[in-house]
């Protein structure tokens, strides 16, 4: 695998959010319709990409099934003029190819079309970009993340277990090294049934409590649950979505689905630009757990998107640990961070002064290490490695 893949930006588009799900039928459509109906709604500028090529729903969402897409010519060549609905720009699929002819492409050629709905759609200036991805974790999804620079994922679920797996999977893609995209928490769909007639009651048709456990599970948040309610599903019917909805519930619950992701991003945005450089005292491609005799130390050059873009050996040095004069030396090569297996208090006082902070506690992988330190899963331990999620174990030898 190529982890240090270069992911392109679409011209004029500052974000892009995906929205997934482990299995259809759990709504994740409507989800991802009804955010960048929300995000417009308060007042960005919003596109939407069906990108389930095989079943897109955003014709019926937005009641454009009968809608085809124009073609002019610009500079960049022939581009694809996007519909507006609600303030949302959207491009699918499915005003292209005819509702009932079925899509019978193989992986690469529908992965192919996908990029030609991204980057041949003439956007314009676009703050968020929302992605409704196919169900599961197949070719499309893996192409989509390897080639495009995405802010980070929803993983939508309902709340029974089977529902639950399937999810994990779909955000088990996401922080997998090789795809290395945020994720931003977990909606759980269809969390109980309230009835038209008697709205403060709740009826868990399809149990308690799975997205929570998801989040939980994946170190992220619980973005909201969202009932059933017998108006929302007419109203989609209708394509009218959250425009028609009354359901003060509801509307509420994507509200804070978009802020939250907003928030997120411009606390990201808010980083320094300059890339974060993080040294690993490192043994076979491990973490040494001895850091004063270790092999030598690995510099991980971080983006501003918590991309590793680049990545260097340096040398541990005569003498132990500190008293090498290491600290001034990776100091000197720009680094912030140190992640480090046992180290004493004095050595990690030597690294403070040089403006290094230590995070001790760390095993496995060093890489591995690196990504579970950017989204947020290690804290400096003292010893031990009580704070590392998982455990990523190397055999090695000291």
């Amino acid at each position: 695998m190529n982890f240090f893949m270069q992911r392109e930006k679409i011209m004029g588009v500052k974000h892009i959010v995906v929205v997934a799900s482990g299995k259809g039928g759990v709504g994740k459509s409507t989800i991802a319709a009804n955010l960048a109906i929300t995000l417009a709604g308060k007042g960005y500028k919003t596109a939407l990409v069906d990108a389930d090529l095989y079943g897109p729903s955003v014709p019926k969402l937005f009641d454009l099934e009968e809608e085809r897409i124009s073609v002019v010519t610009t500079e960049a060549g022939e581009m694809m003029l996007p519909f507006e609905k609600y303030g949302v720009k959207m491009n699918s699929i499915g005003f292209i190819v005819d509702k009932t002819h079925a899509v019978i492409w193989r992986g690469p050629l529908a992965a192919n079309a996908l990029m030609q709905l991204f980057k041949n759609t003439e956007w314009g200036e676009i703050d968020y970009m929302v992605v409704d991805f196919p169900p599961g974790t197949g070719d499309i999804q893996i192409s989509t993340l390897q080639q495009m620079q995405i802010d980070g994922a929803i993983v939508v679920t309902t709340p029974q277990i089977l529902a639950v797996n399937d999810a994990r999977k779909g955000a088990e893609m996401f922080s997998s090294e090789s795809m290395n995209i945020p994720l931003f928490g977990v909606v759980e769909n269809m969390s109980w049934f309230s009835p038209k007639s008697h709205p403060e009651e709740k009826y868990f048709l399809f149990g308690n409590g799975g997205g929570e456990k998801l989040a939980k599970e994946f170190n992220t948040s619980l973005l909201a649950q969202i009932p059933i309610v017998q108006e929302v599903g007419e109203i989609a019917e209708a394509g009218k979505n959250l425009m028609a909805c009354e359901n003060e519930t509801i509307i509420e619950a994507f509200s804070i689905i978009a802020d939250t992701i907003v928030d997120q991003i411009s606390i990201r945005d808010s980083f320094p630009k300059t890339n974060l450089k993080i040294a690993v005292p490192t043994v076979d491609n491990c973490v040494d757990e001895h850091f004063g005799h270790c092999d030598h130390y690995t510099i991980y050059e971080i983006d501003e998107n918590k991309f590793i873009v680049g990545e260097e050996i340096v040398p541990a040095g005569n003498g132990c640990g500190c008293k090498s004069g290491i600290a001034t030396e990776l100091q000197l090569r720009g680094v912030k961070v140190m992640l480090a297996g046992n180290m004493g208090d004095s050595a990690k006082e030597v690294l403070r002064i040089s403006d290094i902070e230590v995070v001790r506690g760390c095993s496995g992988d060093a890489r591995q290490a690196v990504i579970d330190f950017l989204h947020g899963k290690l804290v400096d331990s003292g010893v031990g490695c009580e704070s590392h999620g998982e455990e990523h174990h190397c055999n090695h030898n000291h």
